[in-house]
């Protein structure tokens, strides 16, 4: 059975990437702007679920994993892991007597009927109803648009729209260009508002925050308005949340000029933006 300290199994289980990569790594590939991942990092900070979706086409080297592990290092502080087994999940860490939901992120390596070691049909669905339990989750799928992936959490899996919104944050990386040398790229990314649409109530809104442009290879961000909705949810003022994604920007853009910035170099200056701010506010 897997075992997750063991580093070689969390690699044969696709939950480490055999070449990490940290976001300021990422960032100056360009896969991803600073902007984006600073909006990521202030979600995820704040406990949102995220998915990795990819394309359907089985590329080798897509990225997924390696998207995964970096984001992992904006979950927030405490934050504890929790793996599961693919389709030999039985969900018994719930039972721990230490368990609690709100500070654990239960990961999953891919939903899919790909392979024994990922998650499909009911054990799926149970893992993707967590977020309704308190918990929040982390994983990766195969799929090539936003609405490719709930025609799949929806009608294969059978989530209803309130389960769907739980869901948080949905990424979709892509290859481009020639097979010899693929760019990588963040192609979109969005955010499930949480709440019905009362014109749809029965509906699941996707809120674009990141779209990236093949022709000038650039990627161009919501408006102020969507900005300020999302500011309102992770419970800031527009102002407040302007001032530490400003700050979290600079972090990612002044790490990203360096050479191999490593993930423990990266998750240091992570911690080092999280006091400077816990700094400012304790003086204000």
């Amino acid at each position: 059975m897997f075992d997750p300290r063991d580093p070689y199994e969390r690699c044969y289980w696709h939950y480490d990437s055999r070449r990490p990569l940290s976001i300021a790594q990422l960032i100056k590939l360009r896969s991803v702007d600073a902007y984006t991942a600073a909006l990521i990092w202030l979600l995820l900070e704040r406990g949102t679920s995220f998915i990795i979706a990819g394309p359907t086409d089985p590329k080798p080297g897509v990225g997924k994993t390696t998207v995964l592990n970096a984001l992992f290092q904006f979950l927030p502080e405490g934050t504890a892991l929790a793996y599961t087994s693919g389709m030999y999940e039985d969900f018994s860490f719930m039972q721990a007597p230490d368990i609690n939901p709100a500070n654990t992120y239960v990961l999953c390596n891919e939903i899919s009927d790909h392979q024994p070691f990922y998650m499909w049909g009911r054990v799926a669905r149970r893992y993707l109803l967590l977020p309704g339990e308190g918990y929040r989750i982390a994983t990766s799928v195969h799929a090539d648009t936003i609405d490719d992936v709930i025609y799949m959490l929806r009608q294969e899996l059978g989530l209803k729209a309130d389960a769907l919104r739980r869901l948080g944050l949905i990424i979709h990386i892509g290859m481009i260009g020639p097979e010899s040398a693929p760019l990588r790229r963040w192609v979109t990314t969005h955010f499930l508002r949480p709440y019905p649409d009362p014109e749809r109530p029965g509906g699941v809104t996707p809120i674009p925050l990141s779209v990236w442009h093949e022709s000038d290879d650039s990627f161009e961000h919501a408006d102020q308005d969507i900005i300020d909705e999302i500011a309102e949810g992770a419970g800031m003022t527009p102002r407040e949340f302007e001032a530490a994604l400003k700050q979290r920007m600079q972090c990612l853009e002044e790490m990203s000029q360096r050479s191999n910035v490593t993930m423990d170099q990266m998750y240091e200056a992570i911690q080092n933006v999280r006091h400077q701010q816990g700094s400012q506010l304790a003086l204000s």
